[in-house]
């Protein structure tokens, strides 16, 4: 459910935080970015979304727009072509990163602070929380994927994601180190914490799955070891089964 303009003619990717490693390319990526367009459908807008499906902090809010059945105006960047840099944009967000929100005066720029602000300004507080002690719990999660999750992530997975995007020869040789020490600590304490649960933050849904599901886009093509962290791959499958992240998935990352 969004307006959706393209930017320069052109889809992109970059993170609105420590992912600026997996981006995309113009031409196959584009047509799947524009397929992802079409799906989001038409509406009046609430506000502008400058962002892509094809990373995962751009794919996160548009899956929660869905979710949420928000109607914004989605403007797709390729940052890795030059959009990012160009001084339109910079004035929109002056690191020519995405996801950036518009919303009349206001600008808000990182994928889970513009989550946070969907889901209270435009969301009747859904995947969200009124009680303080709820907002804590889903808040402490949006800053341990930001500062440890999928700082983890990026570093086993960037070289594959570069690849799979064709942003290097596709006969480079990529290696999937899943024994690394920093994702083995982040993951265990992940699978520990799922243990004997359905959701994240909560006992229902929040922006907080939505936010750790994000990296996990990537990972089924990248041999993730699911047997070993059986809790995680349960809560995962959840967030697979949702219509709003099955919608805002594009190639590569369809599976």
């Amino acid at each position: 459910m969004a307006t959706v303009k393209r930017s320069a003619g052109a889809a992109g990717a970059t993170a609105g935080g420590s992912v600026d490693a997996v981006t995309v390319r113009a031409g196959g990526a584009q047509e799947h970015a524009s397929a992802a367009e079409s799906r989001m459908g038409m509406g009046t807008r609430m506000f502008t979304l400058y962002t892509t499906p094809l990373s995962a902090n751009g794919r996160k809010v548009l899956a929660v727009c869905r979710h949420l059945g928000l109607d914004p105006e989605v403007k797709l960047i390729n940052v890795y072509s030059g959009e990012g840099r160009t001084p339109a944009y910079l004035r929109i967000h002056p690191l020519g990163k995405i996801p950036t929100l518009v919303d009349g005066h206001l600008t808000v720029w990182e994928s889970n602070a513009v989550l946070q602000f969907m889901v209270e300004a435009h969301g009747g507080n859904r995947l969200w929380s009124r009680e303080a002690k709820g907002r804590a719990a889903i808040v402490r999660w949006l800053y341990w994927e930001t500062a440890e999750w999928q700082p983890a992530l990026v570093q086993v997975l960037t070289g594959f994601v570069a690849r799979e995007l064709g942003l290097v020869d596709g006969r480079t040789p990529v290696t999937l180190n899943w024994s690394d020490a920093r994702f083995r600590t982040q993951a265990e304490f992940l699978e520990l914490h799922l243990r004997g649960r359905e959701y994240l933050a909560l006992d229902e849904l929040t922006i907080a799955d939505f936010s750790v599901a994000a990296m996990m886009m990537y990972v089924r093509r990248a041999y993730f070891p699911f047997s070993e962290f059986p809790a995680i791959a349960a809560w995962y499958e959840r967030i697979e089964a949702l219509e709003a992240w099955r919608s805002t998935a594009v190639e590569p990352w369809t599976y």
